[in-house]
């Protein structure tokens, strides 16, 4: 036993006395210090910059160059997407949609998917030559627009109540929606005068008018007025505004009491 205490004596000892072990023990110790540096310094450093996050900034409405610019300074990537949609409210060619959506907190680095606008839909106002009125409205909502005012015009060879044209044109590009006007064939009208609108007018002032016109005034009808027109207001006539009528036809009237 007195010999293991003088071994262990003279070991220790030794240790003290010697540069080597002093050298290895420091080398020791740097390296623990090192490892506990780096596990409790550096790697949250390095993870901290490998998960930093960001706002997405708002890029609807831009134009292309100024929203990849923005994105750019912010620290994400961007992609265009090749199909864009139709927007009556954004123009066409600008940032219709963006993927986060703006305000979205995201990791910095990731891709923003982008949508162009295609702007407003046009389509192409259908030829309604030669239907019939009912056909021409259930084109015309087919091709995504809307059958506006009927029109009576004169034609030699188109048959009463067919179309002859619409305003616009057919062929034209319009918005989708839009209303398309219908300009329906009155027949044959050689000799026949079109019987304007009198609606709103007052009676007293319509007489010369259709004098005028080669017309007579026929049966005139009193009515009380509902939305505070004045009395001898004419409210309508039989027959209707847009009629090719012979001369000397005679015109009812329906007027405001």
């Amino acid at each position: 036993m007195a010999k293991i205490k003088s071994f262990i004596n003279k070991f220790l000892t030794w240790l003290k006395t010697s540069s080597l072990v002093k050298a290895f023990v420091a080398w020791v110790i740097l390296v623990i210090l090192l490892a506990f540096a780096v596990d409790k310094i550096v790697m949250p450093i390095l993870a901290g910059s490998l998960t930093s996050t960001g706002v997405v900034p708002t890029l609807e409405g831009l134009p292309p160059e100024v929203a990849e610019k923005k994105l750019d300074s912010a620290g994400f990537k961007y992609e265009w997407l090749e199909e864009g949609r139709y927007n009556s409210q954004v123009p066409e060619g600008m940032v219709l949609v963006q993927m986060p959506a703006a305000g979205r907190v995201a990791k910095l680095g990731r891709t923003v998917k982008l949508t162009k606008s295609l702007g407003i839909r046009e389509v192409e106002i259908p030829d309604l030559r030669g239907k019939s009125q009912k056909q021409a409205e259930i084109s015309l909502t087919r091709a995504g627009l809307v059958r506006g005012e009927i029109v009576k015009g004169a034609h030699a060879s188109i048959p009463r109540g067919v179309v002859i044209r619409t305003d616009p044109m057919a062929g034209n590009k319009v918005r989708l929606g839009d209303t398309v006007k219908v300009v329906i064939s009155a027949g044959a009208t050689t000799g026949k005068v079109m019987l304007p609108s009198f609606e709103g007018e007052m009676m007293d002032n319509v007489y010369p008018k259709l004098e005028a016109l080669g017309f007579r005034v026929g049966k005139v009808k009193r009515v009380k007025g509902q939305n505070g027109e004045l009395s001898g207001t004419v409210l309508e006539t039989a027959p209707k505004e847009g009629d090719y009528l012979k001369p000397d036809s005679k015109i009812d009237f329906v007027i405001v009491d």
